[in-house]
C-alpha cells in the first residue's frame, strides 16, 4: 500500500555501496519505484561495483531465513507488524522507517520500549500516492 519513492530508494543504494559494508538489498519489484531503481542499477553500473559485498534482490525474498543467518548485523524495516515480529525473533538490531499507520507504533515498541533499534527519524507518513512521484 505504500512504498518510498525512486530518489530515496537511489539515495539508500548510494548509502549502501558508500558503506562499504556487506548487505542484501531486497527491491519489492513490480511498481513503478522498483523499475525506475532497476533501470538505475542497470544503467550505472550499481552492481558490477557492489558485487564482492553486495547483492541485490527484486521480488520475493526469504526474510526470516536470510535474517536468522549469524552474519546478518542488522534489519532495516518498514516497521509493518510482520517484518518486526521477523527481526525481533531473529535478534537482530532493527534500523526503523515506519511509511505509515500502525508503523509508527511499531517503531516505537521497537526503539523506546524493547529498546533492539535505532529510527532514522522519519516522523510523518508517506502521504497516500507520494510514493508514485517520478525520479
Amino acid at each position: 500500500m505504500s512504498t518510498m519513492r525512486s530518489p530515496e530508494l537511489i539515495e539508500l543504494g548510494l548509502g549502501l555501496e558508500a558503506s562499504n559494508k556487506p548487505f542484501i538489498w531486497i527491491l519489492r519489484g513490480n511498481n513503478d519505484a522498483s523499475n525506475q531503481v532497476m533501470k538505475w542499477i542497470e544503467e550505472g553500473g550499481f552492481e558490477e561495483r557492489i558485487k564482492e559485498r553486495g547483492f541485490v534482490v527484486v521480488g520475493w525474498a526469504p526474510q526470516v531465513l536470510i535474517l536468522s543467518h549469524p552474519a546478518i548485523g542488522g534489519f532495516l524495516t518498514h516497521c509493518g507488524w510482520n517484518s518486526t515480529i521477523e527481526g525481533i525473533s531473529a535478534g537482530v538490531p532493527l534500523l526503523t522507517l515506519p511509511l505509515f499507520a500502525d508503523q509508527f507504533t511499531n517503531e516505537r515498541l521497537v526503539v523506546q520500549i524493547l529498546k533492539i533499534g535505532v529510527s532514522v527519524g522519519a516522523d510523518e507518513p508517506t502521504a497516500w500516492g507520494d510514493e508514485k512521484c517520478g525520479f
